[in-house]
């Protein structure tokens, strides 16, 4: 895949840290003016989610949206840019790029 792109679940949790809609409406047109393509869930995604769940949700207590994101990157061999990387560093094959606003 080509240029910027984000999982579906990320979009959603961003939306969730919006205060108000103006909020929203910026990141929408900062997205549309980036040409941002959200990747949305599919079958090969949530097989992958339910494995990194199976694996790192007892040891590392991973979650649902975390286990989504990382599948989503892996699945698309994507990396992942994040300022919280304790949440995947234990996912193999993940590349990841530490976002340190």
């Amino acid at each position: 895949m080509n240029g910027f792109c984000i999982s579906s679940v990320t979009y959603i949790k961003l939306i969730q840290g919006m205060r108000d809609k103006h909020e929203l409406r910026v990141l929408q047109r900062t997205f549309k003016s980036w040409n941002v393509k959200v990747i949305f869930i599919n079958e090969e995604i949530s097989a992958k989610a339910l494995f990194f769940m199976q694996e790192y949700f007892l040891s590392n207590t991973m979650q649902l949206a975390d286990s989504l994101i990382a599948s989503t990157a892996t699945t698309y061999g994507l990396n992942l840019v994040t300022a919280n990387d304790k949440h995947y560093k234990v996912v193999k094959d993940l590349d990841i790029n530490i976002f340190r606003p």
